[in-house]
């Protein structure tokens, strides 16, 4: 069992749930459960782990736990209006993130298995300057996917306000203790170069955790 890691991440009115995917209580919606209808058990569990959790987090803020949470065209959750959040999973966990946005204009969480990057996708994950300073660092697999789950949750962050899947060159980060800096490449929406999102993360429990937050 992992102890819980977003609420370390993110700000206190940014409600948490996480969960094991393989042992989640609860059940889907008639809905929620189409939206996976013939998908391996696999994602079965995980999509509704998540969900699971996602009304957990949003009956935190009084929405109804019967309030279904659907799945867009390009697979995003849909959240019910005046919210906004994000969710992620492995194979051992599961997280969901909401709040309310007049609080919080968007959510990026991610979790990978804290397994090093190989170095065979440096090149294809990181930019130049992301690859020199994993060759100056001390375990630079492991830091690599810190990089890797820092752009995943800056991503995912982005896309509700962007509408615009990105390529792993589109932003630089720069990992600090802790917490890292994005600094976006190319255009995203009305996101111009050189925009900078911030964010944060841990490794524990065998797990890569990382977390932004916009706000208004």
């Amino acid at each position: 069992m992992h102890r819980p890691l977003f609420h370390r991440l993110l700000g206190p009115d940014i409600e948490t749930e996480e969960v094991d995917p393989h042992s989640v209580r609860g059940k889907l919606s008639k809905v929620e459960q189409e939206a996976v209808a013939g998908a391996a058990q696999t994602r079965v569990e995980q999509f509704t782990a998540g969900r699971i959790c996602s009304h957990i987090a949003l009956g935190r803020l009084g929405v109804a736990s019967a309030t279904p949470i659907l799945r867009g065209e390009d697979r995003a959750p849909i959240w019910p209006p005046g919210f906004v959040g994000s969710i992620t999973h492995t194979d051992a966990w599961c997280a969901a993130a909401v709040a309310r946005e007049t609080d919080v204009r968007s959510i990026g969480i991610d979790l990978e298995p804290a397994t090093p990057l190989k170095e065979s996708l440096w090149r294809r994950v990181c930019t130049s300057g992301e690859r020199e300073w994993l060759g100056g660092v001390a375990n630079p697999g492991l830091m690599g996917k810190v990089v890797f789950s820092a752009k995943e949750s800056v991503y995912k962050c982005q896309y509700p306000l962007t509408q615009q899947f990105l390529g792993f060159h589109a932003v630089q980060v720069e990992i600090e203790d802790g917490s890292f800096r994005a600094v976006f490449q190319q255009p995203a929406g009305k996101i111009e170069p050189g925009y900078v999102m911030t964010g944060r993360y841990l490794v524990e429990d065998g797990l890569v955790a990382s977390a932004c937050e916009l706000r208004p």
